[in-house]
C-alpha cells in the first residue's frame, strides 16, 4: 500500500497572486483546487528519477501530490497510487497539502524539477483548446496548468494550427480534423492523464426556485440569478416548495445564502483565475458578450458586434513593427512590458536578443492594417458602473491595458492584438491572426471601470487592499470578511432594469413574463472549505445552496423531499501530470504504463459514486462540436490506450527497464 503524508505545514507559502494563472477561462480556463512553494530537492528518496543508489530502476519511488481538503480527489489519487504499487514496479507515497499551500507549490517554477506527480482539477471552456493548450502549450509553463514544464514545439504548432488561420476559422470540419491529430499525439506522448470529466453537482433546499445547472462551476450562481439568453432566472419562495415552478410563480425579494468551498483569493478579474474568485466576481462584473448553455455567443454590454475584416497573415507579418529586446539567463524575454507577439523565428532560450511586438507597436500595426481579424463592438448606452460612471469605450480599452502582464495575459494575448477606441460607444478589438475562437476569446475579459483602474496598482482591486470592486453587474459589493463570508446587494440602477430586457437585447425572444433583471435582493456567501460542514449547514437550514459536496452524500440529498439535487456534465476534469523533464519520466513508455494503471471506471463508480464519466478521450461532450471530426470514432481509437490494462503496463515497464 502507498504511504501517505500531510505536508501542509512543511512548505513556505508564497503570494498566490504572483504565481496563479488559468485556464481559458477563467473565463477561461480555471484552476480548480490546488496552492505553496516547493521545498525543492528529492530528499534522497529517488523522486528525481534516479535509481536510489541500488543500480536498479524498479521499484521506482514515485510521489503523488494532491490537496487534502478535497476528499474525493484524495481518494482518487490513493487509488491510483495503490494500483501502481500492486504491480511491484513502484513504491508510491501520497503527499497532501492544504489548498492554498498546494496552489502556490505546484505553480512554483521550480516544481517541475522535482519529479513529483501532481493531481489537479480544472474547469475548461467551450473551446476545445482548453483541454490541450492549458496543460501542454509551452506558453503556459508557470502560467496555470502546465505544471511540469511540458515544452514540445511540434505539439505547440499542432495546437496552434487547430485554432489559428483562415482555413480553420472558416471550416469547422477541418478544425475538428486537426484537433483529432492533437488528441492522437497526446495519447502517444502521454504528458498528462485526464482521469474523468466531472458531473457538476449542486444541492439547494426547496425554497430556491428555477435553479438550473451551468456547465462551469465558476458561473453557476451568476448564470442562475439572471440569464435571458436561456430565459433562466431563480427566485426565493419560502412558503411554497420548488419542483414544477414556472415564471408565473415567480416572487421577488429575499436574501439567498450559499456556501463555497474555498476562500475568495482576489476580486481583481484579470489578476486571478481560481474558481471561487471567479464565482464571486460574477455577481459584480460583466463582459461584452454572454454564452448560453450550448456555447452560442450573445451580445451583452455590447449591444451588437460584427466581424469587419479578416486577413490572411501569420505572426511574421509584424516584424516591421517589432522592438528588439534582450533575454535573461533563464531564457525569458527581458522586458517589463506585455509581449503581444514574439517573432516565431527567435528563441529567448538561444538568442541574446529577440524581436517582440509590444502594446504600442500593436496599436500602430492595427492602424496600418496589419492584423488577422477586426471585430467591432457597439456598446450599450446608459450602462452605469456601481460608482455612477457610464460605461464607454474608454473603459473597455483600459480593461485590456490593465490585463497586460496579468494572470490572464497568456490566454488573452494568445489572440488579442489590441483594443482601439473608435468613438465613445464603439470599440474595435483586433486578433493577431485569424482565430476560430475569436468570437468568444477576443471579448472574454470582464469590463472594469477606467476611473478605478487609473487609481490603483495592478492586481489590487480588492477590499483587502482598500479598493472596493466596481463593475456594471446586477449586484454591488457590500461586505467581505477574509476567509469567512462575502455579501452583495442588488444594484438599484442596474441597466437592464432601466432599459427592459426586450429593448436591451434585440436577440431576446422569450416570454413577456421574464423579468428585466434578477429578483433576489442579495446574496450571503459563506466560505466553508470543509465538505461535511457545508453539507451539515445545508441540512440544518443555515444555508440555501452549495456545490461540490462529497459524492457519498449526494444520494442522500437526492432521496430527500427537502432538497433538490442538480447535475450536468461539465468542462471540468481531473488530471495527473507527469514530470516529463525528469528521468525516467522523460520516457513516454513509463508515462503510458502509468496511464494504463489508472482505473478510470472504478474511480468514477467507487470514488465519485457515478457522478462523472471516464475520460477515454481528452475532450468532453460540450466541446466536441468543433473539437473532433467524429467523436465516436475518436473514442474507438483512443479508448484502448486509456483503459486499465496491467498486462500492457508491465510490458511497457519491462521495455523501460531493459533500456536502463
Amino acid at each position: 500500500m502507498p504511504s501517505r503524508h500531510n505536508a501542509s505545514n512543511n512548505n513556505q507559502t508564497i503570494n498566490r497572486r504572483n504565481v496563479i494563472a488559468t485556464i481559458g477561462a477563467a473565463g477561461a480556463a480555471s484552476l480548480a483546487g490546488c496552492g505553496g512553494q516547493s521545498d525543492g530537492g528529492d530528499g534522497g528518496d529517488g523522486s528525481d528519477g534516479s535509481d536510489g543508489g541500488d543500480g536498479e530502476l524498479f521499484p521506482l519511488d514515485v510521489q503523488l501530490e494532491v490537496n487534502a481538503d478535497n476528499s474525493d480527489r484524495l481518494q482518487m489519487v490513493e487509488l491510483i497510487a495503490e494500483s501502481m504499487e500492486q504491480t511491484g514496479y513502484f513504491n508510491t507515497t501520497v503527499e497532501t497539502y492544504e489548498w492554498n499551500t498546494y496552489v502556490g507549490r505546484v505553480l512554483d517554477p521550480e516544481y517541475q524539477n522535482n519529479g513529483y506527480v501532481p493531481c489537479i482539477g480544472l474547469s475548461g471552456t467551450f473551446n476545445p483548446g482548453s483541454f490541450c493548450n492549458a496543460l501542454h502549450h509551452s506558453s503556459n509553463i508557470g502560467a496555470c496548468c502546465n505544471l511540469n514544464g511540458i515544452s514540445d514545439s511540434e505539439l505547440d504548432e499542432m495546437m496552434d494550427d487547430a485554432r489559428y488561420g483562415v482555413e480553420v476559422a472558416e471550416d469547422s470540419e477541418l478544425r475538428g480534423e486537426r484537433y483529432d491529430e492533437v488528441w492522437n499525439y497526446l495519447a502517444e506522448e502521454r504528458y498528462s492523464s485526464i482521469t474523468h470529466f466531472n458531473l457538476a453537482t449542486s444541492v439547494s433546499n426547496t425554497d430556491i426556485h428555477g435553479f438550473e445547472m451551468w456547465p462551469f462551476q465558476e458561473g453557476m450562481y451568476s448564470y442562475n440569478m439572471f440569464a435571458p439568453q436561456d430565459e433562466q432566472i431563480m427566485w426565493i419562495d419560502r412558503d411554497n416548495a420548488a419542483g414544477d415552478s414556472d415564471l408565473s410563480d415567480l416572487t421577488e425579494g429575499g436574501t439567498m445564502s450559499i456556501a463555497i468551498g474555498a476562500n475568495i483569493e482576489s476580486f481583481d478579474p484579470p489578476h486571478s483565475s481560481d474558481t471561487t474568485s471567479t464565482l464571486a466576481q460574477g455577481f459584480i462584473y460583466e463582459g461584452l458578450i454572454a454564452n448560453d448553455t450550448q456555447g452560442n455567443v450573445h451580445p451583452w454590454l455590447a449591444e451588437s458586434y460584427e466581424l469587419i475584416d479578416t486577413t490572411d497573415v501569420d505572426r511574421t507579418a509584424y516584424a516591421d513593427y517589432m522592438s528588439t529586446v534582450g533575454t535573461t539567463e533563464e531564457g525569458a524575454v527581458d522586458t517589463d512590458e506585455q509581449v503581444i507577439v514574439q517573432h516565431p523565428e527567435d528563441s529567448p532560450a538561444e538568442d541574446d536578443e529577440v524581436r517582440v511586438l509590444l502594446p504600442d507597436d500593436a496599436v500602430e500595426a492595427a492602424e496600418d492594417g496589419t492584423y488577422g481579424m477586426q471585430y467591432r463592438y457597439n456598446l450599450q448606452e446608459g450602462v452605469e458602473f456601481h460608482n455612477g460612471d457610464e460605461l464607454t469605450a474608454e473603459d473597455v480599452v483600459a480593461t485590456y491595458e490593465y490585463a497586460e502582464n496579468s494572470v490572464l495575459a497568456p490566454q488573452t494575448f494568445d489572440s488579442v492584438l489590441t483594443a482601439v477606441e473608435v468613438d465613445e460607444y464603439t470599440v474595435d478589438i483586433y486578433a493577431q491572426v485569424a482565430d476560430a475562437e475569436a468570437e468568444r476569446s477576443l471579448p472574454a475579459l470582464s469590463i472594469l471601470n477606467a476611473t478605478q483602474i487609473g487609481e490603483v496598482e495592478k492586481g489590487t482591486i480588492d477590499p483587502r487592499e482598500g479598493n472596493t470592486p466596481i463593475g456594471t453587474g446586477p449586484y454591488e459589493f457590500s461586505e467581505f470578511e477574509d476567509e469567512q463570508y462575502f455579501e452583495v446587494t442588488k444594484f438599484d440602477n442596474y441597466w437592464t432594469e432601466q432599459k427592459g430586457v426586450s429593448e436591451a437585447f434585440s436577440w431576446f425572444d422569450g416570454s413577456s413574463d421574464f423579468p428585466d433583471g434578477p429578483v433576489i435582493d442579495g446574496f450571503e456567501v459563506e466560505i466553508v472549505p470543509d465538505d461535511s460542514t457545508r453539507s451539515g449547514a445545508l441540512q440544518n437550514g443555515e444555508i440555501d445552496s452549495t456545490y461540490g459536496l462529497n459524492s457519498s452524500t449526494l444520494d442522500e440529498f437526492d432521496s430527500s423531499e427537502d432538497f433538490l439535487l442538480y447535475e450536468i456534465e461539465t468542462g471540468g476534469y481531473e488530471y495527473i501530470q507527469y514530470p516529463v523533464n525528469v528521468a525516467p519520466f522523460d520516457d513516454a513508455r513509463l508515462r503510458q504504463a502509468i496511464n494504463h494503471l489508472i482505473p478510470r471506471e472504478r474511480i468514477v463508480e467507487n470514488v465519485f459514486s457515478g457522478y462523472g464519466r471516464p475520460a477515454w478521450t481528452p475532450i468532453p461532450q460540450l466541446a466536441q462540436g468543433s473539437g473532433t471530426a467524429d467523436a465516436e470514432a475518436l473514442e474507438d481509437e483512443l479508448r484502448p490506450m486509456n483503459e486499465y490494462n496491467v498486462e500492457r503496463a508491465e510490458e511497457l515497464l519491462e521495455q523501460v527497464a531493459a533500456d536502463n
